[in-house]
């Protein structure tokens, strides 16, 4: 369906709830895994309740309230009623009291809501930021919802006023790396634009219900997992946050018809399939969506070969309050590798000369339209560079194809500049991921001395398979030009996410520092410690050699490898081929190369100035048993 055909989305979520309670009356709106019930009535009094006592604590419109709470039902109403009556502000429950502190002082909260408990770290940093505590208590079975929270009126009423469309209803926090995060507003006419667009494209109905496992601190979850199907008349399965080994009882035990996740999720519930090849072979869902980073496409094609339905990719950010395009349902076109069309704000290319839709034209995407917020918090010059001409500026790379088709080449500020070689992630993490001993896999940067900065990258292998660095490595060679080839390529039992199950590239490798630092070796016989020998002559600077060290990750570029080859070749007394020492980058690797080929080894023989008989012997004896 396309989006621009849809009636005008609700003014506020208030406006949604509230037509909902008309229209479905007592239809399940919010369920928990655990039987808990609210219908679409139940839904808009427990709602109006919660925002009737944050009124009668004085908070009003323009308020801020943090919202601590884990995921499950309590927090999708918290957060419902908290937006009727003032600005909402999720935080992840897992921040300690640190963080806490900081957003609740960052935020100039009026009230932080959370559960019950007189010890936890928000109370702690509530306290330390004189912040009033609302404690809410669970949610009552069956229909009952909340009927209040009995808190005491702190000075007066806050008349309910009809809630203008451009107020605040959301602040989140950007997930800054190494500045400042900065503050998102979201009005209620962008949180409805959004919601409305999602529930268009997936063609959302009364009947469908979300299986919510995306964190409800997180716009994906927030208007993806709860306000769009809110926002088709269906209903959502709140659940405490996903689990791998949960995920198949809950499809069986609530019923719902689609759900919405990241791709590192999507790829736990694979994993879940693999080990367990019919765990989903009953179930009800008529879509799966993936959104929030690129969608790998052998990722997609497992997806829907497992459980037998379209996956619709999408693309969305905090700023464009979630949704900006997405593929169609069929029988409309998806194109794997691509994000689809707009769906929801207008999307164009800004290029060298200007803003254009060209077809091909290569640059930053660039958006505008009621989803977009109108501009970061107490923030000018973030908002000066982040808006060209009323276009929002999203920093993905990317160009449209002659049907309107968005393909994104990469984010531009993970974009990896090698030496002058500029080398978009998502193209290795693909590569690899075709690789069959391969189940996840992530590339990122590293500071280098030469080049500025390399490349690597890290994966998980399924179970049972064994494929290791070299073997990766040799399998991208020929696959990529080799300036995208990962110096590094390192096996972990899992890659480390942010809260949402997003992966961070932008300093992945200072997470990852363990499984890159080098195991030091001394090298193994005369002629790995002849190799290390010329390793440390062609790095210069001191550096320690050992028969694992390798040359690039070490500090060596494509010169330094040049003369490394041709010092090598020098003392051989022979040709080298080309690009051998970036295809065996270690003293181990190069010389089990060349102690595997038998002509080289025939040749050294005669060589005795080279190396003794016995350690020839000893190569010839390796490479017979094909070992290393």
């Amino acid at each position: 369906m396309d989006p621009s055909a849809v009636s005008p989305p609700p003014d506020s979520v208030s406006e949604l709830l509230l037509a909902n309670a008309r229209r479905q009356g007592d239809a399940a709106a919010v369920v928990g895994v655990d039987g808990l019930r609210l219908g679409h009535d139940a839904l808009a009094r427990s709602v109006a309740a919660f925002a009737a006592g944050l009124r009668s604590m004085g908070i009003g419109r323009a308020d801020r309230v943090a919202i601590v709470l884990p995921d499950g039902p309590e927090l999708a109403v918290a957060f419902l009623g908290t937006v009727a009556a003032a600005v909402a502000a999720p935080l992840n429950p897992a921040y300690g009291v640190e963080d806490l502190e900081f957003h609740l002082g960052d935020l100039q909260a009026a009230a932080v809501v959370t559960g019950p408990g007189a010890d936890s770290p928000v109370r702690a940093a509530a306290l330390r930021r004189g912040v009033p505590v609302i404690a809410v208590p669970p949610l009552g079975a069956g229909d009952g919802g909340w009927p209040g929270f009995g808190t005491a009126a702190q000075g007066g009423s806050v008349s309910p006023d009809p809630v203008d469309p451009a107020a605040v209803a959301l602040i989140l926090h950007t997930s800054g790396t190494t500045a400042r995060p900065k503050q998102v507003p979201l009005s209620h006419r962008n949180l409805m634009a959004s919601a409305t667009a999602v529930a268009t494209v997936l063609g959302l109905r009364p009947a469908d219900r979300c299986l919510a496992i995306m964190p409800l601190f997180h716009i994906h979850g927030l208007v993806a997992s709860l306000l769009a199907p809110l926002a088709g008349g269906g209903s959502i399965v709140a659940t405490p946050g996903f689990r791998a080994g949960g995920f198949a009882g809950w499809l069986r035990s609530t019923a719902p018809t689609w759900y919405t996740a990241v791709p590192t999720l999507h790829q736990a519930i694979l994993g879940r399939a693999a080990a367990d090849p019919g765990v989903f072979a009953v179930h009800g869902l008529r879509l799966i969506r993936s959104s929030s980073a690129a969608l790998p496409p052998v990722v997609l094609g497992e997806l829907e070969r497992v459980f037998g339905i379209p996956v619709v990719e999408s693309y969305g950010m905090t700023e464009a309050a979630h949704q900006m395009a997405s593929n169609p349902l069929p029988p409309g076109v998806r194109k794997p590798g691509s994000v689809g069309r707009a769906a929801g704000p207008e999307i164009a290319i800004l290029a060298a000369h200007g803003i254009v839709r060209d077809t091909g034209v290569t640059g930053e995407v660039v958006i505008r339209g009621p989803g977009v917020t109108a501009g970061y918090v107490a923030n000018p010059e973030a908002n000066a560079t982040a808006f060209t001409g009323g276009w929002f500026r999203t920093g993905d790379e990317g160009y449209l194809d002659a049907d309107g088709y968005l393909f994104l080449t990469g984010r531009l500020k993970e974009m990896i500049n090698r030496g002058g070689e500029k080398v978009a992630p998502r193209e290795v993490d693909e590569a690899l991921l075709e690789h069959p001993d391969v189940a996840q896999a992530v590339a990122f940067g590293v500071p280098h001395p030469t080049l500025g900065e390399d490349l690597s990258a890290a994966v998980v292998l399924r179970e049972g398979r064994s494929a290791d660095e070299s073997a990766l490595r040799a399998y991208l060679i020929g696959r990529l030009p080799p300036f995208k080839v990962p110096t590094r390529i390192v096996p972990v039992p899992s890659i480390p996410k942010g809260p949402t199950g997003k992966i961070q590239r932008i300093g992945l490798h200072r997470r990852l520092e363990s499984e890159l630092a080098e195991v030091h070796e001394a090298p193994v016989g005369e002629w790995e410690t002849e190799l290390a020998g010329f390793f440390r002559e062609a790095l210069g600077g001191g550096v320690v050699v050992g028969r694992h060290t390798n040359f690039f990750a070490a500090g060596g570029d494509s010169l330094r490898a040049a003369a490394l080859a041709a010092r090598v070749a020098g003392h051989l007394g022979c040709e080298l081929p080309e690009g051998l020492v970036f295809r065996h980058p270690t003293p181990a690797q190069l010389a089990a190369h060349l102690a595997a080929d038998a002509d080289f080894l025939e040749a050294l023989a005669g060589r005795l100035d080279l190396l003794d008989p016995e350690e020839v012997e000893r190569l010839l004896s390796e490479a017979e048993d094909g070992r290393p």
